[in-house]
């Protein structure tokens, strides 16, 4: 049988304890032709998802903003990761996950690609909004940040017009 005494709240109060934030970021790239599996963005901090060094988070859900007016939105996978570990060389690079010693700060990952233009003409820009992700994190001992890494996972190329083009918004429930 569950335990449903946790600490001294029960399983309601303890839900009901836990905070709802949205965190704002931009996704950090540069503006030079990303290929199909290649890096987007990588070590983006998420600051404050967690609320005390070492602490964990849902993220619940996830909006991609791409404020390029190219209306160039690839699929996106998220990979979601507790330190600044780089997974790549450099934004364009290939994945490079080859160090074991880099598993270990991985906490998962999900896709993103549901783009829907947010003006009525076709060279404008777009949202992309993932929902019930439902992915447990936990920041590193010494730390509230969690960090995002982003791949193209269009099957295609990716051109971003500037460095800030692509934002996100994280809905998260802080422990």
């Amino acid at each position: 049988m569950a335990e449903t005494n946790l600490g001294r709240f029960s399983a309601a109060e303890r839900l009901n304890s836990m905070a709802v934030d949205v965190i704002s970021v931009t996704l950090t790239t540069d503006p030079e032709t990303i290929a199909d599996n290649r890096l987007i963005a990588r070590s983006i901090e998420i600051p404050n998802a967690v609320a005390v060094n070492g602490g964990t988070a849902i993220i619940q859900s996830m909006v991609l903003f791409n404020w390029d007016d190219s209306v160039e939105s690839p699929a996106m996978e998220i990979i979601v990761a507790d330190s600044s570990t780089q997974l790549g060389g450099d934004e364009g690079s290939e994945l490079n996950v080859a160090d074991g010693n880099t598993y270990p700060s991985l906490q998962g990952s999900f896709t993103v690609s549901n783009w829907s233009t947010l003006a009525t003409d076709t060279e404008s820009n777009e949202m992309a909004t993932k929902t019930n992700i439902g992915l447990a994190v936990k920041a590193a001992s010494d730390s509230k940040s969690i960090f995002l890494h982003v791949v193209n996972r269009s099957g295609g190329n990716y051109t971003p017009s500037a460095t800030t083009d692509l934002k996100v918004k994280i809905g998260i429930v802080k422990d």
